[in-house]
């Protein structure tokens, strides 16, 4: 090309340079937007993580969890308990002659409370009685 073919397309080479740039410019917008959008929707995610876990903590390390344990003991009568024993964040207990309305209750109860079961042997002593022998930590 020559000069006075470029000086005759001056003006349409500056639109075609402009509408490129213009293109561009709208296409590192439109991806710095999604990748702000995308960092925003992650911290926001790690805020509400953050949030559960204080939570969780707060349940697991509350006192009122220690009394909560206290009604694994009232459940059934004091002749079937053969061992209750809280020690700092650990529970150890042991029961005997359960029948199995009881030791449903137990269970049902144990699992509502937010401990971590260490041990939950269950075994049957006779027919229609069992015995549970439970460990647990928070």
């Amino acid at each position: 090309m020559n000069m006075m073919t470029l000086q005759r397309y001056k003006n349409e080479l500056i639109i075609l340079i402009t509408l490129l740039f213009l293109m561009f410019s709208f296409i590192y917008k439109n991806a710095a937007n999604t990748y702000v959008h995308q960092n925003k929707m992650l911290i926001q995610k790690q805020i509400m993580e953050l949030n559960s876990i204080k939570a969780l903590k707060e349940q697991w390390g509350g006192k009122q969890l220690a009394n909560k344990l206290k009604v694994l003991k009232t459940i059934v009568s004091n002749s079937k308990v053969a061992l209750f024993q809280k020690k700092s964040k650990k529970l150890h207990a042991s029961y005997k002659d359960l029948t199995g309305s009881e030791l449903n209750k137990l269970t049902n109860k144990l699992i509502n409370i937010p401990v971590q079961i260490v041990q939950l042997d269950i075994k049957q002593s006779s027919k229609n009685l069992y015995t549970m022998e439970l460990k647990c930590k928070w």
